[in-house]
């Protein structure tokens, strides 16, 4: 196949200049990088300059979600101002933060801010549109007196939900307007209006001039296609066009290499080459120049809605250590080779694939390229994207271009089991002959070519498997509880006691589905352990709290164990949304009272005021996972919070299903692309007269999945005698089979299918 690369062929208007890369702060996503600061700064400028600085990402354009204490998909971002009369304050939360620090990687970041929902004194203002901008306003000028924070755009619509041209024009219109401000609101860029794969904004902008004119921007989430009436807007209204919400991959290469048929573990739906194939599509289907990840960085922990899904993993702020992910090393080609300004090469871009059913992923691809030049210097970049079976070769003809030397950069799978050592490799140097040379692709990889002689040099990752150790105290005597994050309502230090702050007065209007309020903390590789904390209730008959363990699934809110007590001074134990136990207690809840919750195995053991007053052998057994703290939406309020180990193997190591630990024999379905709610997304099913054996180190094993119906297996250890068990039905990242009484010493356990489907989404070794 030829490619024609005419530096002639371009637009210079700058609405076509190449954007490059951005991100999104939101859904609590920057979390843990409070706590990375705090506790190790160094780590913490280094993810920076990972995601901000040339030699990283080079991510040019950070937009920050302007939280309302509801759960907008993968967490909550708080509010900056919960009551009309309220000075903002832009410190509650990561995202300010992160931008003004970003700000000092990378200078001429620009800066933008969209809504999710609203605080409820806005919704429920006679004035509506006037409270929603006093609102942005407020919080605009706290970003700016408090970290110096000049914003270049703002994102007016509401995060994928209903146009609203009206807010967007009484928006503008006031920007435009304002005079009482810290610098120029009026050069602030409107950006309008982050459907989700939808261009709605475009026939709104067309039938109305004073739309028209007041969207500087028009921005679509998920969709690489754009239609003729957004074209329109680019070609004869000068609109700039975003790619302002796109997905990071979520695959695990790692693991997928080894069942994904070819070897790779790049491909498939949202996988490394699926979303760079969005990056070089958006432009010549859609005409978008800015490709926004969400997330770049998961600074959350796992188990929340969409997790598994980033291009950097931070979530072990104890540590300092994260790990980049393929994404991270995909995102280098673009990243290292194109320039923000630079100009599309407009015959050399392009794509043949196909929106897929969901309209995000896009399939079909067999050609695939991005090309673009500095017209100044006449360097040019290219990145070639194989998503087939079989080499490609491409013809490279020049013209109006210098005839510099082109470097070759390659990412492509797995050489001889090591997953990663092909990622971001310079391949080779090629002098071009009469204008012209040659390329050739392996399968299922990603090709850069470049004149620009750029260091391949990567900033090397920190590790981040060591343990948070128990025991863990927090007398929150920081102002904080150390390594949390809310998945409802919001939860803060004041006098060292942690209050939950929202009412049902204060909760906004749901943008998506937030759970009753909870916060979560630590280790989820914690297994053995018990939470003490004093608890203080407020409120009417309906007010609870409580503590819990073992949490993993954030987005349900109830995860692992949770010991519950009601201001009527009854109890409750639950197993995820199971009730295990109630009862009634003696002692005062609408006093400070000591709850503790101790989990050993499969043994369960509540107290208040340590008076025990449950103890439950169950068959519902969780896997190992964080602390948790849960309340109603009253006031109430926690302190002296204390984790302690039960006896000194307190803790596992978690292995995915995808792990060569694990050898499959019979018929198995792998399942390379699943829920969230899966581990790694990944899980294997196989049904009677199929059998696994897993090889492991340790004194004890479980394994977990979501076993729908009736399954019965047996185990054997060591080629020892097999036991039989049966079981009903199991949640997600629930324990399917456990077993902690072995020998410290290597082990190898065989589970036989006898009938039903087994399933099987994680391994836990004690």
């Amino acid at each position: 196949m030829k490619i024609e690369l005419n530096g002639k062929n371009i637009f210079s208007n700058p609405n076509r200049l190449y954007r490059g890369l951005g991100m999104v702060s939101a859904n609590n996503s920057s979390k843990l990088l409070i706590d990375y600061k705090r506790e190790h700064e160094d780590a913490y400028y280094e993810l920076l300059r990972h995601l901000f600085s040339e030699e990283g990402l080079a991510i040019n354009h950070l937009k920050i979600e302007m939280g309302s204490d509801v759960n907008s998909s993968s967490g909550t971002e708080p509010c900056v101002m919960r009551h009309s009369d309220e000075p903002a304050d832009v410190t509650r939360g990561a995202g300010y933060m992160l931008a003004a620090d970003a700000k000092k990687i990378s200078p001429s970041l620009t800066l933008d801010l969209l809504w999710w929902s609203e605080p409820r004194w806005v919704t429920d203002s006679v004035d509506v549109y006037a409270a929603r901008y006093k609102w942005y306003k407020e919080t605009l000028i706290a970003a700016y007196n408090t970290y110096g924070l000049v914003f270049d755009y703002v994102s007016a619509n509401r995060n994928e939900r209903a146009l609203e041209p009206e807010w967007i024009k009484y928006l503008s219109s006031r920007f435009k307007k304002e005079q009482d401000c810290p610098y120029d609101f009026s050069a602030i860029k409107i950006v309008a209006a982050d459907e989700d794969n939808k261009w709605e904004i475009g026939k709104a902008m067309l039938e109305d001039e004073e739309l028209l004119g007041a969207v500087d921007v028009i921005g679509s989430h998920y969709t690489c296609w754009s239609t003729d009436k957004i074209k329109t807007l680019i070609d004869c209204h000068n609109k700039e066009v975003w790619f302002s919400e796109g997905s990071s991959p979520m695959s695990y290469p790692k693991g997928v290499c080894r069942y994904d048929g070819h070897g790779s573990g790049l491909t498939g739906l949202n996988g490394v080459i699926d979303i760079a194939n969005r990056i070089v599509a958006m432009y010549p289907c859609g005409g978008m120049t800015l490709y926004e990840y969400q997330p770049s960085i998961s600074a959350y922990y796992d188990g929340v809605t969409f997790c598994h899904k980033q291009l950097i993993s931070a979530q072990t702020p104890w540590n300092g250590g994260y790990t980049l992910d393929a994404g991270y090393y995909m995102s280098l080609h673009f990243a290292r080779f194109f320039r923000k300004g630079w100009k599309y090469i407009e015959d050399a871009c392009a794509s043949d694939g196909i929106p897929s059913a969901d309209g995000h992923a896009i399939t079909n691809v067999s050609h695939s390229c991005l090309a673009a030049t500095d017209s100044a210097t006449g360097d040019y970049s290219m990145v070639l994207v194989n998503s087939t079976d079989k080499e490609l070769s491409y013809e490279i003809n020049l013209s109006n271009l210098k005839d510099f030397p082109v470097h070759i950069w390659e990412t492509k799978g797995p050489t001889d089991g090591a997953f990663d050592e092909n990622y971001f490799k310079h391949r080779e140097t090629i002098t071009p002959k009469h204008q012209c040379f040659n390329i050739t692709l392996s399968p299922y990889s990603i090709i850069a070519a470049t004149t620009l002689n750029v260091s391949g040099q990567i900033m090397p990752e920190r590790d981040n498997s060591s343990l948070l150790t128990l025991p863990y105290r927090d007398y929150l005597t920081d102002g904080c509880l150390r390594y949390a994050t809310d998945e409802g309502g919001a939860f803060e230090v004041r006098d060292n006691v942690l209050t939950q702050i929202i009412t049902e007065s204060l909760k906004p209007v749901e943008w998506g589905v937030t759970p009753n309020p909870t916060t979560n903390f630590g280790d989820d590789r914690w297994f053995n352990y018990s939470l003490c904390a004093n608890v203080l209730l407020t409120g009417d008959k309906d007010s609870y709290a409580g503590i819990g363990v073992r949490y993993i699934l954030a987005d349900s809110g109830e995860s692992g164990y949770q010991f519950i007590v009601h201001s009527d001074n009854t109890y409750k134990l639950k197993a995820n949304k199971n009730t295990l136990c109630t009862g009634t207690t003696d002692a005062n809840c609408s006093m400070w009272v000591r709850l503790k919750l101790a989990v050993n195995g499969n043994i369960v053991t509540a107290s208040i005021n340590d008076v025990q007053v449950c103890k439950i052998e169950t068959d519902e057994i969780m896997c190992a996972g964080r602390a948790a703290l849960y309340s109603s939406y009253h006031n109430n309020s926690f302190k002296d919070i204390e984790i302690e180990p039960i006896g000194n193997r307190y803790a596992i190591e978690r292995l995915d299903n995808t792990d060569p630990s694990i050898s499959y024999n019979g018929n198995w379905n792998h399942e390379l692309m699943a829920s969230f709610k899966n581990y790694k997304r990944t899980f294997s099913e196989g049904g009677k007269g199929s059998s696994i054996s897993i090889s492991f180190y340790g004194t004890g094993i479980a394994t977990t999945g979501h076993i729908e119906k009736e399954c019965r297996f047996s185990v054997s250890i060591d080629n020892g005698d097999e036991s039989i068990y049966t079981i009903d039905k199991t949640d997600f990242r629930q324990i399917t089979y456990m077993s902690h009484t072995l020998s410290k010493s290597a082990h190898t356990a065989v589970i036989t299918v006898l009938d039903g489907i087994f399933a099987i989404d994680s391994i836990e070794i004690i």
